[in-house]
């Protein structure tokens, strides 16, 4: 049997939405009542696969298991964060703080859902600390690039701008939905650097 790549990619959407309205909750709708966020351990293949329309098997011919389809989630927003910070914010010589963090907080705003869930209370600490890794090397080349720190100085205030750029941007995602970019990174630019 060939595998259809539409086919198959409409599938392990299915899968992945009927999952992540589990994981993340859910407005209701016309199939199914509002439900909030479950933690991953409550959320069986059983309940995946009866939301999406699909059974068990062809579950498994995607995922070994709900954690497979959440660290699948994860790595995808991960590749995504390095692709901005090699293509994008990597290549300059200079710190351009607005069009770098702009840079930032569109792949958040994009990622919005997935990242509001993922370092929310149901989220996976180790997630936002592989974040913060693929997000480093734009810190370490813009914001601690000073020849007088010590490692342990410059891993310090790594984690210092890491820490609140994450938390200021799952903050805005939760609760600013008025705010523009622009303003979170003009507020940013304005009081912090």
């Amino acid at each position: 049997m060939r595998k259809q790549p539409k086919v198959t990619e409409r599938t392990r959407q299915a899968l992945s939405k009927a999952f992540w309205d589990l994981y993340a909750g859910c407005p209701e709708t016309d199939n199914h009542p509002a439900t909030p966020g479950l933690p991953i351990e409550k959320i069986s293949v059983r309940q995946i696969t009866d939301r999406a329309g699909y059974n068990r098997a062809t579950f498994y011919l995607y995922y070994r298991d709900v954690y497979d389809l959440l660290s699948q989630i994860e790595e995808s927003i991960l590749s995504d964060a390095r692709e901005v910070v090699d293509k994008r914010l990597l290549q300059g010589d200079e710190l351009n703080f607005s069009q770098h963090m702009g840079y930032i907080a569109e792949l958040a705003k994009n990622s919005r859902p997935y990242l509001a869930a993922l370092l929310g209370p149901h989220g996976d600490p180790a997630f936002a600390t592989r974040l913060k890794q693929a997000l480093r090397p734009l810190v370490a080349r813009f914001l601690t690039n000073d020849p007088a720190l010590n490692p342990k100085e410059k891993d310090l205030l790594d984690e210092f701008y890491l820490a609140g750029m994450l938390a200021a941007i799952t903050r805005w995602l939760d609760e600013c939905d008025d705010m523009p970019i622009e303003a979170l990174i003009q507020l940013i630019s304005k009081h912090v650097l």
